[in-house]
């Protein structure tokens, strides 16, 4: 639902000097529209900065709306990184006066309700706004460590790629390509699953990465080995999302792939960045959000069509990944 209960979302990129524009392509690939989808954008997307131009790197810039004509109203504020925060956050940088102003905007539309997601080192601007205190957090491997000396509070976990604090309404990456596996998990959050599944395919996105995927992930396996081994983990996920109504477990798609629960888990993280459990927890939430979405089927039924027990279990699933209730994901998309 959008900040204006009704219509498309609300998205703000938060701009300022400095930023890199891979970050802000991969929001506007994400929330604008698509020639490829043919239809129109998912969300409506504006930019906002403290003026009416943000210089990014490489010679770039983006035409944005000054912060002072523009209410702080919105469903998210998305921040780009910076191509060198160790310059922009130093003590002895020219951007205080912009970045005091941005942050500012930035409190009083969280405030208002906005959820908040940082790119990289985005999160900079978020820790410097006082948002990422007890929150856990990531950034860019590389400044992880002048990341922790500025803001101590933050509940920084470098080896992450993508986290969110649901209690606080808080996403944050590790920058590069986990950007854009950034923008389609909260496409799906403030739009659901599917439109998040078309746009992925559209970007012909074969496997984005979930919350639960490590920074040791990055990268392709260059071995001959390691090129099997995922050409063995992708069948059994087709396999396991044909039929995900079964009560999988990790000793039985061990079994389906021919291998030991050692091997699969090991192999399995090579090639996803995320055990076959937590794999498994994300395909069962993402099916029944888009079944709450799209039938009027009874919660225990909703429960054994993604392969879980109980209409109990299905409750656990959904507040560990999308922090609200089955029924209430129901409400929010039906009252559209």
């Amino acid at each position: 639902m959008s900040a204006e209960g009704h219509g498309r979302p609300r998205v703000v990129a938060l701009l300022a000097d400095g930023m890199w524009s891979h970050d802000l392509a991969n929001v506007i690939q994400v929330f604008a529209d698509s020639p490829i989808l043919g239809a129109k954008a998912p969300c409506s997307l504006v930019f906002v900065a403290n003026g009416r131009r943000a210089r990014l790197d490489h010679g770039l810039s983006a035409e944005a709306t000054p912060l002072e004509q523009v209410d702080a109203r919105a469903d998210l504020v998305c921040v780009p990184g910076f191509t060198h925060p160790e310059v922009t956050f130093g003590s002895s940088t020219e951007q205080r006066d912009e970045l005091d102003a941005c942050c500012g905007w930035l409190r009083d539309a969280y405030g208002r309700g906005a959820q908040v997601a940082s790119l990289g080192t985005g999160s900079f601007v978020l820790g410097r706004a006082g948002l990422l205190d007890g929150v856990t957090c990531t950034t860019h491997h590389a400044y992880a460590a002048l990341f922790s000396r500025l803001f101590p509070s933050a509940a920084l976990e470098p080896d992450r790629i993508l986290t969110h604090d649901s209690s606080r309404s808080i996403w944050t990456s590790a920058g590069g390509a986990s950007g854009l596996d950034l923008c389609l998990s909260l496409l799906a959050a403030l739009t659901g699953p599917r439109t998040a599944a078309e746009v992925s395919e559209a970007m012909s996105l074969w496997r984005p990465r979930s919350l639960e995927t490590r920074q040791e992930a990055f990268g392709m396996p260059e071995t001959e080995l390691g090129e099997l081994a995922m050409n063995d983990v992708d069948t059994l996920c087709q396999a396991v999302r044909r039929d995900l109504s079964h009560p999988w477990s990790v000793r039985e798609m061990a079994g389906r792939a021919g291998m030991s629960e050692r091997t699969l888990q090991r192999r399995f993280l090579q090639a996803t960045g995320e055990t076959p459990k937590s794999w498994l927890g994300t395909q069962r939430a993402e099916l029944a959000a888009a079944l709450l979405e799209q039938t009027d089927l009874p919660l225990p039924l909703v429960a054994a069509r993604v392969g879980l027990g109980s209409a109990d279990v299905l409750y656990r699933l959904f507040r560990s990944r999308y922090g609200e209730s089955p029924s209430r994901h129901r409400q929010r998309f039906s009252s559209r």
